[in-house]
């Protein structure tokens, strides 16, 4: 003011708050939302948003400094927002007691608009299904051959370095290739989707040998027994055993490939909840005490009788000579096996049976291991013990790329 020579601050027309980072005006989102600021603070089912500086999200959420958070429209509000560039505007939620996430109620502005005017468009030829194909392959349609399988939604934003995972809550879509195996009236493994129509588990969890028509797969599923519209429920074709599996030793050699009964002639459709992991190739390795991750509906301890939330865990692969160690395994191990675990007492538990160590290496997530078997849950000198998938890739690949016979 020139009067009296002092400074005055506003915020810009139509936007309030401590930083000027709230539109209270705004009702729809352009594009994906990521720079909406509007004050809307429910999801599409109704759900009340978490505030972005809450308690709750210390793990989901790292910005580093006030002036990065509003950057992206975060805050110490809870109103929708899109700060990693999804497809529109979300929040996290406290869904039955657990971190979840859920996309936002706001309308998206073109088809506010679209509404409003009735616009009248012309038809485009619609888009071919984004259906996967039936192996490990990529797509031929594009030229820099982006794997399709592998590749997770994220929903923690610029985590800490540093942070291991030990048995907490995993968010919707952090593992797409999670199935949910439900084998007769009272058995439950988990299992991995490896292409559109198959899935990879654990052998021993088919040793009673059970009808097809008793086993269904659930893939997009992150609470344990309970489907919703991000879920998807197949029967099953058949389901293979190596040769060398015998029921007699049911700890070697334990894996299993389960195919899908398909649904309108073709099995999974891709979504951002369901997706396949890579399967390596026959040579990869990695090195010991790389940390991998593990990922199950289990017991949270040992004799548990009650199932949870997709978990998730950080383990290390241990050396080979450590887990042939008399006091640990013995000759009980094979070179088809790897074992791996903590020091934080971190294990696959009784109910994630067939489930995957997935390991990382360059944003993309492979198939290293199948949870098969160890001594209890998370004792000390006690890794979990996975079949070892670079043994048997050749012939996962043999067989799920197998022309079927005409009849």
């Amino acid at each position: 003011i020139t009067a009296t020579r002092e400074e005055v601050c506003a915020c810009r027309p139509g936007y309030s708050g401590p930083y000027c980072s709230i539109a209270p005006e705004a009702e729809c989102y352009d594009n994906k939302g990521t720079d909406y600021r509007g004050v809307v603070n429910t999801t599409v089912s109704g759900n009340r948003c978490l505030p972005w500086n809450s308690d709750l999200l210390h793990d989901e959420l790292h910005m580093g400094t006030v002036e990065r958070a509003t950057l992206r429209g975060l805050g110490e509000h809870s109103y929708c927002r899109n700060p990693d560039g999804d497809k529109m505007p979300w929040c996290y939620t406290l869904n039955d007691r657990a971190i979840s996430w859920e996309n936002c109620d706001v309308p998206s502005c073109v088809m506010r608009l679209s509404s409003s005017r009735r616009v009248v468009q012309v038809p485009q030829p619609p888009p071919p299904p984004n259906v996967l194909p039936d192996t490990n392959q990529t797509s031929d349609a594009k030229p820099a051959k982006k794997p399709v399988c592998g590749k997770r939604h994220k929903k923690r934003i610029s985590v800490a370095k540093g942070r291991i995972l030990g048995g907490s809550s995993a968010l919707p879509g952090t593992h797409p290739w999670m199935a949910a195996l439900y084998i007769g009236d009272d058995s439950f493994c988990a299992g991995t989707l490896v292409s559109s129509c198959w899935v990879v588990s654990a052998a021993h969890c088919f040793f009673r040998s059970p009808l097809v028509s008793k086993i269904r797969v659930i893939l997009g599923q992150q609470k344990f027994n309970v489907t919703t519209s991000d879920t998807t429920t197949f029967g099953v074709e058949k389901y293979i055993f190596p040769d060398r599996f015998s029921v007699f030793n049911p700890t070697l050699h334990d894996i299993v490939l389960v195919k899908l009964k398909k649904q309108d002639g073709h099995c999974v459709k891709r979504t951002q909840f369901i997706r396949p992991i890579c399967l390596p190739d026959k040579a990869m390795t990695f090195p010991d005490y790389y940390c991998c991750q593990i990922t199950g509906w289990g017991h949270m301890h040992e004799k548990a009788n009650k199932y949870s939330n997709l978990q998730e865990a950080g383990v290390r692969i241990f050396p080979f000579e450590r887990c042939i160690q008399p006091e640990v395994y013995g000759n009980h191990v094979t070179s088809n096996m790897v074992c791996a675990g903590t020091d934080r007492c971190v294990d696959a538990c009784q109910g994630d049976s067939g489930g995957p160590l997935a390991c990382v290496k360059d944003d993309v997530s492979f198939l290293y291991g199948v949870i098969s078997w160890g001594d209890g849950c998370g004792k000390t000198g006690k890794p979990g013990v996975y079949t070892k998938v670079v043994s048997y890739v050749n012939w996962i690949n043999t067989i799920i790329k197998r022309k079927p016979k005409s009849r």
